[in-house]
């Protein structure tokens, strides 16, 4: 059974993303699936990929992952 709040991961996440992060301040996968849950929403690290990877090709955030 899906959790309440899952639809709106993404749009909390890409608030997260606007709101915290710049070229200077960025935030790992963790400290987002952190800041996630204050708002109920729990999420695994891959779905925190999948939906960065989805506001990217939409071109909804213009943001830059970084990988280690």
């Amino acid at each position: 059974m899906k959790q309440e709040n899952q639809k709106l991961k993404i749009l909390y996440l890409k608030e997260i993303l606007s709101r915290e992060t710049d070229e200077e301040h960025i935030l790992n996968t963790s400290e987002l699936i952190n800041k996630l849950e204050k708002y109920g929403i729990k999420a695994e690290r891959k779905s925190i990929y999948s939906d960065i990877n989805t506001l990217i090709e939409n071109e909804i955030l213009d943001i830059s992952q970084e990988s280690g």
